[in-house]
């Protein structure tokens, strides 16, 4: 994704209308966000579960709102320069609200959001019990975020497929597709054979796939783009590895009564924060800290 001089979102609309499939790592804070862009990413994704859990300590199930997405952009943005795809679960309330939650995550610095069908409020969509709105409620949401973003990508997501069946997810395709969506994302759908018919009734829009884990296992990236991909999200990837470590750290120190040697050294991990350019910006107080 060329052009570091450009507009975020002017630089994801790009690679969205051609090349291969953008991969969008999950994070949640500055340092994901680093370690995402370090690690050779060209695009994030700040999903409202990972939020949930990382700053609630609670499930998928509805608890995250706009102010907690927003104090997450906050901190993404202040991480990396990369464009932000951001969760946007349901806009927040009725056609007003979710206008006013595009004008803000654009204003925070998001390059698109996606927007849902789902019910208020919302929960995973791989839990049991989805449910999704009228179509025309879905529609009126829609028709709201395009109407007031400036040059946010709008990502219309349905959750039909496992709320109503594929015929229903097909239909809502289309319908976002013709209401002005700048992308599709049609959730649970990870193989390249079904992604080929979500291609068709979106029109040719560029396809968002959310390779979850809480989903069934993903055809590859390559065949996904053949099928018309453009972004694939990895939400909660890395989260579920660094929980994972984190858990294991701290049993290792209760269990030895000592800690763990560390996977990244103290160095490795101040280089990942900027701190040799502020060293050389500021020697004195960099000195100080190396010897904290």
């Amino acid at each position: 994704m060329s052009g570091v001089d450009t507009h975020p979102a002017d630089r994801l609309r790009g690679a969205l209308n051609s090349g291969p499939p953008v991969p969008a790592a999950g994070c949640h804070d500055a340092l994901s966000a680093r370690l995402a862009e370090a690690a050779g990413f060209e695009a994030v994704h700040l999903s409202g579960a990972l939020v949930g859990a990382s700053e609630l300590g609670l499930p998928d199930l509805g608890f995250t709102g706009a102010s907690d997405m927003l104090g997450a952009l906050r901190r993404v943005v202040a991480g990396t320069g990369v464009p932000i795809v951001a969760d946007a679960d349901t806009g927040y309330g009725d056609p007003p609200q979710v206008a006013e939650t595009v004008r803000r995550y654009e204003r925070e610095g998001a390059a698109a959001l996606h927007l849902e069908d789902q019910v208020q409020p919302k929960r995973c969509g791989h839990a049991p019990g989805v449910e999704i709105v009228d179509l025309p409620v879905a529609l009126a949401r829609l028709e709201a975020a395009v109407s007031v973003r400036r040059r946010l990508v709008v990502i219309a997501r349905t959750d039909a497929l496992r709320a109503a069946g594929p015929a229903e997810m097909l239909r809502r395709v289309a319908a976002f597709a013709a209401a002005g969506a700048d992308a599709i994302m049609a959730e649970g759908v990870v193989d390249a054979d079904l992604l080929l018919r979500v291609r068709d009734a979106a029109r040719g829009l560029p396809l968002v796939v959310n390779c979850s884990a809480a989903g069934p296992p993903a055809d590859p990236a390559d065949a996904l783009g053949r099928a018309g991909a453009r972004l694939v999200l990895y939400p909660v990837a890395a989260a579920l590895a660094g929980a994972a470590a984190m858990r294991e750290a701290y049993r290792t120190i209760l269990r030895d009564g000592r800690a763990p040697a560390p996977a990244m050294t103290w160095t490795d991990f101040n280089d990942l924060l900027g701190l040799p350019g502020l060293a050389a910006r500021f020697p004195d107080r960099a000195a100080e800290e190396t010897t904290r």
